[in-house]
C-alpha cells in the first residue's frame, strides 16, 4: 500500500479556487468529500490545476487521499485517465476540460462501469502576451 504525507505547503495554485469554482456551484467540492470517504484514490491529472491544501479541507475533503499527477511525457491525458479508471485504484478522477466531448462521454462511460466518477474541468483558455 502507498502511504502518501500531505503537507499544506504541497497545494497551491492560485488559479484552483476560480477553476474549480465555475463547476456547478461547488458540486465537485461536494462530490469529492463524498469520495474522499473511500479507500481509493482521488486522482487529479497534470493538465489540472493543484488544487489547494486549504480549499480541499475546507469543504471536509479528506487530503491524504489526493494525488496529482505529473504530466506523462509519453502519455495523453486521455490515456492517463483510462488506466486510472481501469487500475479499480480510484473513486474518482478530475482531468482537465481540454479532452475532447466525445472521449469525455466514453470516459464517463467506462468510469462507470468501475465505480469510479470523473470530472472535466471547462476548457483551458489559452492567453497570449
Amino acid at each position: 500500500m502507498l502511504n502518501v504525507e500531505m503537507n499544506p505547503s504541497d497545494f497551491g495554485n492560485p488559479t484552483f479556487t476560480s477553476t474549480y469554482h465555475t463547476m456547478k456551484g461547488g458540486e465537485l467540492f461536494s462530490c469529492l468529500a463524498r469520495l474522499s470517504k473511500h479507500q481509493q484514490w482521488i486522482l487529479f491529472t497534470g493538465e489540472c490545476p493543484r488544487p489547494q491544501y486549504n480549499e480541499l479541507s475546507a469543504h471536509h475533503i479528506h487530503c491524504s487521499k489526493i494525488i496529482h499527477m505529473k504530466p506523462s511525457q509519453s502519455q495523453s491525458e486521455i490515456t492517463i485517465v483510462m488506466k486510472a479508471i481501469q487500475s479499480g485504484n480510484a473513486s474518482a478522477i478530475v482531468a482537465s476540460g481540454n479532452i475532447d466531448l466525445v472521449s469525455q462521454k466514453l470516459l464517463q462511460q467506462m468510469a462507470n462501469e468501475h465505480q469510479c466518477e470523473v470530472f472535466f474541468l471547462p476548457p483551458t483558455q489559452h492567453q497570449y502576451h
